[in-house]
């Protein structure tokens, strides 16, 4: 008897994460490496890029190191030149790499726009035109976008992080339905909270009542976010796309 392909295996396939070199990023980048994807670890430093992709590779896992910055467009095009010299083809992108400056909406001026618009919307809009490109020579890819319970929930001092991270859900659905003829899928995750660099953000109280609106009663593990992203990417999301995939513990929930 045949056995039966396991639909989350990502064997094969060639994969890079954005700012993979900590937090949801590196999570991410060891779960779909540990389903059998080439992952190419990427953030602003090449030094770090190189120690996250060493460190992998003495697991056993497969990855390498290439440092980009995505508000950069130099930096996507050598990245994107990279990737066709070196694998010649993009089976996922996963956008993840971000800006989130913590401001009110009075104190975020128009430097501070203009930067954090360029990384977390042109960067993510760019990435993935060029990753669609790659992709569709092949046959198709995946493309998840990170983006986070903030899109339906607005904080105080994440006024232009909610704003954008909003934006990436139309644009999700706007490339799922571009390129959907050409094999490509397109979703959104909105990861709730974590522990990143954001969340450190967050003083006692403001993660006591976090957790407390939170009905699995913790916070997240930045594999699960991993997890869900292998979904999307794997033959086991084969027929979703344009979605938006909340992983947030019930928090948004807790928050109606």
């Amino acid at each position: 008897m045949t056995q039966k392909k396991n639909p989350f295996d990502l064997s094969g396939k060639v994969a890079l994460v954005t700012g993979s070199t900590m937090g949801i990023g590196e999570g991410t980048a060891r779960v779909l490496a540990e389903q059998g994807a080439q992952v190419i670890i990427s953030s602003r430093k090449q030094d770090q890029c190189d120690a996250v992709a060493t460190a992998f590779r003495e697991q056993g896992l497969k990855a390498d190191g290439k440092a980009c910055h995505i508000g950069r467009m130099d930096d996507i095009a050598a990245m994107y030149a990279y990737i066709r010299e070196r694998y010649g083809r993009l089976d996922i992108l996963v956008n993840n790499a971000v800006l989130s400056p913590w401001r009110t909406i009075e104190d975020t001026d128009v430097g501070l726009f203009d930067k954090t618009v360029e990384v977390s919307l042109r960067g993510y809009w760019f990435m993935s035109a060029e990753a669609a490109k790659l992709m569709k020579t092949h046959g198709g890819g995946s493309i998840v976008n990170i983006a986070s319970v903030a899109a339906l929930h607005p904080d105080r001092m994440l006024s232009l992080y909610s704003t954008l991270k909003t934006a990436l859900i139309g644009m999700s659905r706007s490339f799922a339905y571009e390129y959907g003829h050409e094999g490509i899928r397109a979703n959104t995750i909105l990861p709730g909270v974590f522990p990143t660099k954001l969340a450190d953000a967050f003083d006692e109280k403001a993660r006591r009542k976090i957790l407390d609106k939170t009905v699995l009663g913790r916070f997240g593990k930045v594999e699960e976010i991993g997890y869900a992203v292998t979904y999307l990417c794997s033959d086991a999301g084969a027929y979703v796309t344009g979605a938006n995939l909340v992983v947030d513990g019930g928090m948004t929930i807790g928050l109606m």
